[in-house]
């Protein structure tokens, strides 16, 4: 069989340059999916909570748009599902639609879409190629399914022609399943001693960059980079304690959730319960006291955003201390601050994981405000 093309020294640039911060999203937003609706629940699963349209978090919804850091699977009409709540070009009014090939009402249709997605399940889980296969529903579906619920047997690559041209990048023979493609560009992750260890985004990633644009390059998903001017500005100190005060707990909450999110998805479900607050006592340096790996912390610092109109650039603001503790040597290499973006109707809408010195080279620092301490001599006063 010819050498294989996963040659040490671009997967080594590609490491280098990697974005962590989609990585981290892609891991959380599977985390999300999972604690939704975990294998055990989809027996019990109803319609309402199967369909995508009405403006909820079902399954579909989550399967398709919620997890698109995940794999994206856009694009194809809602029929892909078997059943769905929406309108089509020549029918405006809303109700739920089916192909015929799953049952003739939307009971019918729906309990035949149940059992094919049940026993999806069970053909991944077993390794039955053929099973998932000839399974009724729309083939990219079934590959992010698969792709959510057994990261360790399916990469999470979905479109049929992609699995491909990746696997013939790879030279792996023709002629195999299209689900066993996904499981076996998983196995060459674990092949290779680089690979090995990489996340499933991660290997992906490499994967699309090589096979599939013929571009090595790494964008980042989230660029931060330097504002376009310095200015020597006043401190207005009202918008300095709004922003932390009013919306600073509802950032962190949101932040914690998704930390929470990231562990689940990283298949790291028992360190959720060893996330520790240590909002309460500044001199940490930092919000919370997570895992990047177990045995490996990571210490959180949690930023809302606000926007600089006047500079026209987004900005946060960051303690003496805060400072100091995220470039010490100790904790440097684990220190990421979790930027909070807010949506229209003023509540956190996403998030973006970025190590502290990823931060700090890409951006303007410069001082604030100060607190000054002393002790007053009373009878001298």
């Amino acid at each position: 069989m010819p050498k294989t093309s996963l040659e040490k020294s671009e997967l080594l640039a590609f490491a280098k340059n990697f974005d962590t911060a989609y990585e981290d999203a892609a891991v959380s937003v599977r985390g999300e999916f999972l604690r939704a609706y975990p294998l055990p629940r989809l027996k019990d699963i109803t319609l309402d909570e199967y369909v995508i349209g009405k403006g909820t978090p079902s399954f579909c919804a989550r399967v398709e748009a919620k997890t698109k850091a995940w794999a994206n699977i856009q694009g194809a009409t809602a029929n892909k599902f078997g059943i769905y709540y929406g309108k089509t070009k020549s029918d405006p009014e809303m109700k739920y639609r089916f192909t015929q090939k799953f049952g003739v009402s939307k009971n019918k249709a729906f309990d035949t879409v149940k059992v094919a997605l049940l026993a999806l399940v069970e053909a991944g889980k077993s390794k039955n190629f053929q099973e998932i296969d000839k399974n009724p529903l729309s083939q990219m579906f079934k590959a992010k399914i698969l792709s959510l619920y057994f990261p360790d047997i399916y990469l999470n690559v979905c479109s049929s022609e992609h699995l491909e041209q990746i696997a013939s990048g790879l030279h792996i023979p023709e002629g195999v399943f299209i689900s066993e493609y996904q499981h076996l560009l998983y196995e060459e992750k674990l092949k290779n001693k680089i690979t090995k260890n990489w996340s499933n985004p991660k290997f992906m990633s490499f994967l699309y960059a090589k096979f599939i644009r013929g571009d090595l390059s790494v964008l980042q998903a989230i660029e931060i980079k330097k504002p376009p001017k310095k200015r020597r500005r006043k401190v207005n100190f009202d918008d300095l304690n709004a922003n932390r005060d009013a919306i600073g707990k509802a950032s962190e909450e949101f932040a914690v959730e998704w930390e929470k999110n990231r562990l689940v998805g990283l298949g790291y479900e028992a360190l959720v319960r060893k996330i520790e607050d240590r909002r309460d006592i500044p001199s940490y340096g930092y919000d919370f006291l997570s895992f990047s790996a177990p045995g490996q912390e990571r210490y959180i610092e949690v930023k809302s955003l606000g926007r600089d109109w006047k500079d026209e650039c987004f900005r946060f603001f960051l303690s003496e201390n805060e400072l100091a503790v995220s470039k010490s040597a100790e904790n440097s290499p684990g220190y990421y601050f979790y930027l909070v973006r807010y949506g229209k109707g003023g509540k956190p809408q996403d998030l973006v994981a970025r190590h502290a010195m990823d931060v700090y080279s890409n951006s303007e620092v410069s001082p604030c405000a100060y607190v000054v301490r002393f002790d007053l001599d009373d009878d001298k006063f």
